[in-house]
């Protein structure tokens, strides 16, 4: 959650990303940092780490502390804002905010946990993406991370003129029901890149598998991201997280979940607003 959030300017001047609210359809009020973690913690995540850019973290610390100091005398009154509050607080225990000290794109904020991870096993998600039926598309993915031992992509497919726009993976099919190992990944192709050397068997014609932007990566992925950091070089371009899913794909097999559902992208204004009509009807829990 450190990028600028050009796209939601002016909004981002003064509020981040991540605390972009939503109406759930109870009529209460949440953040996209609250639809992205607290799947993750129902799927069992013990801890989360917020990467964040060194200009909005006084703003999460705020967030997550609740505004106790404010609200306090209220509380007794108001038994429904406490209960926010225990809430909050009970997601505040289980987050670390993480600083990303300069914009270098997606490997690089994931670079910067590397002390909160402790190069054990990560499970990695988009900070701008909220998971239609994520719960239990999150267990799917951990299961099938334990009998594999390596890494795992949930993919969902977009057709032939959206594939400028996302990461989009080549699989072979398994013996399994939606499972496929990956053979080549490119972020951003253009179609006809797609079309020549991206096609999936199996798929729809013109249907491509994109990140649905949930990545589970064992313990080497931190030695890859340990060779990336040595050689990159900011002037370059932004360190992006496919560099090390290709490096990976030299060391170990990868796996692709097809999800049924799709992810909701709050990262640009006309899909946050596509984001925030589904929320409000409850379609996450779909």
């Amino acid at each position: 959650m450190a990028g600028r959030a050009t796209r939601l300017y002016p909004l981002s001047s003064v509020l981040p990303k991540g605390l972009s609210p939503f109406v759930l359809p109870d009529s209460t009020l949440t953040t996209g940092l609250q639809l992205i973690v607290e799947p993750l913690i129902q799927a069992g995540i013990q801890r989360v780490g917020v990467v964040v850019s060194p200009d909005t973290v006084s703003i999460y610390e705020s967030f997550l502390a609740g505004g106790a100091d404010r609200f306090a005398p209220l509380f007794e009154r108001k038994p429904e804002l406490y209960a926010h509050y225990q809430r909050l607080q009970q997601l505040a225990s289980r987050i670390t905010l993480i600083l990303q000290e300069k914009p270098y794109g997606l490997g690089h904020a994931i670079w910067c946990a590397r002390e909160f991870a402790q190069n054990e096993p990560v499970l990695v998600a988009l900070g701008d993406h909220l998971y239609v039926g994520g719960t239990k598309t999150l267990l799917t993915a951990l299961e099938l991370y334990k009998q594999v031992q390596a890494p795992v992509y949930t993919v969902y497919t977009v057709p032939l003129n959206k594939v400028s726009s996302y990461g989009i993976l080549q699989g072979q099919p398994t013996p399994t029901a939606n499972l496929y190992q990956l053979t080549c990944l490119m972020e951003k192709p253009t179609p006809e890149t797609a079309r020549a050397h991206l096609q999936t068997p199996g798929l729809e014609p013109d249907q491509f598998f994109a990140h649905w932007g949930v990545y589970l990566f064992p313990y080497c992925f931190w030695e890859v991201q340990e060779q990336i950091a040595q050689t990159y070089d900011p002037q370059a371009g932004e360190w992006q997280l496919v560099h090390a899913q290709q490096c990976l794909l030299d060391l170990t097999p990868a796996y692709l979940l097809h999800c049924e559902t799709h992810s909701l992208d709050f990262g640009v204004p006309e899909e946050y607003r596509n984001a925030f009509i589904k929320v409000a009807q409850g379609a996450l829990d779909a």
